[in-house]
């Protein structure tokens, strides 16, 4: 089962490019991604503006990569062009916002969401609706290169045991770049509530639109 996934940040080494590709292959073993990322967006998107610039790029690479693929992954929690390509795509389309949500709802029923903008992205905050109870953006970060600086995965535990103070019982990561840094675990570890993974979420419902292409197939019909 072949997938495509879209990065937007713009990375120049293909072992990078591939990075959250392979972390899907290594939780779902019968999925083989065929990973590019968008031009011209060397800080990836982290705002409005930024996200609306990326999204004739992101659907211009989808119907490239639509050629050998089965289904397409928006690699970003804003899912930048998703309702857009399910409209004109002939494969299932899946972003990684919408997917952390409805993963983010199975396990919990007060949802922590932790954010690098100032606002939680609009598809996790549909799909979570009033499962949401609170929401922070992690200090010092601002776009998602800031995610290598030292200290950051302390700063994202500590706003995460904020979010359990409050009352949240399942953490949702709204940025990919958390997946690049591996921050799931060990935010797990050490707050020891369920944490989501938005790369992992959105590969999760990949695998199973694979699994019932057919039914899918038919709705699209």
């Amino acid at each position: 089962m072949n997938i495509g996934l879209i990065r937007v940040l713009t990375l120049t080494d293909q072992r990078e490019i591939d990075r959250h590709g392979s972390i899907i292959e290594s939780a779902f073993p019968g999925l083989k991604v065929t990973s590019s990322c968008i031009e011209n967006h060397p800080k990836g998107l982290y705002d409005k503006a930024s996200e609306e610039e990326a999204k004739p790029k992101i659907i211009g690479l989808a119907k490239e990569l639509e050629k050998g693929v089965e289904a397409i992954i928006v690699s970003c929690a804003a899912d930048p062009a998703v309702v857009e390509l399910k409209e004109i795509m002939n494969i299932p389309v899946v972003g990684a916002g919408e997917s952390l949500a409805a993963v983010s709802r199975t396990l919990g029923d007060s949802v922590g969401v932790l954010t690098i903008t100032d606002e939680v992205p609009d598809p996790v905050a549909r799909g979570l609706q009033d499962h949401c109870l609170s929401w922070v953006k992690v200090e010092g970060v601002e776009t998602t290169l800031d995610l290598k600086e030292d200290g950051i995965v302390a700063r994202a535990v500590n706003a995460a045991n904020g979010l359990k103070n409050q009352g949240c019982d399942v953490i949702a990561l709204a940025c990919t770049g958390f997946s690049t840094i591996g921050l799931a675990p060990k935010i797990h570890r050490e707050v020891g509530i369920p944490v989501v993974d938005p790369v992992l979420a959105a590969g999760s419902i990949a695998y199973h639109l694979m699994l019932n292409r057919e039914g899918w197939d038919r709705a699209k019909d």
